[in-house]
């Protein structure tokens, strides 16, 4: 099922990309071939090459349900672009895979991303379930889900944006929720 969403989306932005004019379109920033782009997620050096992910909507060039692009560079100018990496719709992200972070797990790309489900129709934040998802791959370029990694505490609906870094005692983070930032700090990677 994953697949096929990746395949809808891949040929979404195909014809999106068919219709896009190139007179505005950045030569030396990365941007997504068509449609909608916004925060730049899991910037990371894996594979001899730097990886770019980023909000994605490949359907339309307005917000809607978020996937996260990717691209690959050798000198952060010249920008390949490399299939989809998240596309929503499993049961914890059926309505997006809001932002998140990268981390090189001993040679295996690990994507740390926020799982969005409205809970009552599309755009009310106060009927939400948000949750850390964990995706990963051994070439850089195709994601498998792994499912959910972490919960918000009781009573909490936003729970996002998790930024996860690799130090010498383990892997840290921050999860952003509605009340600050939630600390953490993991010996395996995950918590």
């Amino acid at each position: 099922m994953t697949q096929s969403r990746l395949h809808a989306a891949q040929n979404a932005l195909a014809k999106l990309h068919e219709r896009r004019g190139n007179t505005f379109y950045p030569h030396f920033h990365l941007a997504p071939p068509a449609g909608w782009m916004n925060d730049p997620n899991g910037l990371i050096w894996f594979n001899d090459r730097y990886h770019a992910f980023y909000q994605h909507h490949p359907m339309s060039e307005h917000w809607g349900p978020m996937h996260w692009g990717h691209a690959t560079s050798d000198d952060m100018i010249h920008w390949q672009h490399e299939p989809i990496a998240l596309a929503p719709g499993d049961e914890n992200d059926k309505d997006g895979c809001f932002s998140g972070s990268a981390v090189d797990d001993n040679g295996v790309l690990s994507l740390i991303y926020t799982g969005h489900v409205w809970l009552d129709g599309a755009g009310n934040d106060d009927a939400i379930r948000e949750v850390q998802c964990l995706a990963t791959s051994r070439d850089g370029i195709h994601f498998e889900k792994q499912g959910v990694i972490l919960t918000p505490p009781e009573g909490i609906m936003h729970f996002r944006d998790p930024k996860v870094w690799r130090e010498v005692d383990g892997c840290r983070g921050e999860r952003s929720r509605q009340h600050g930032a939630d600390p953490a700090l993991s010996r395996q990677f995950i918590a």
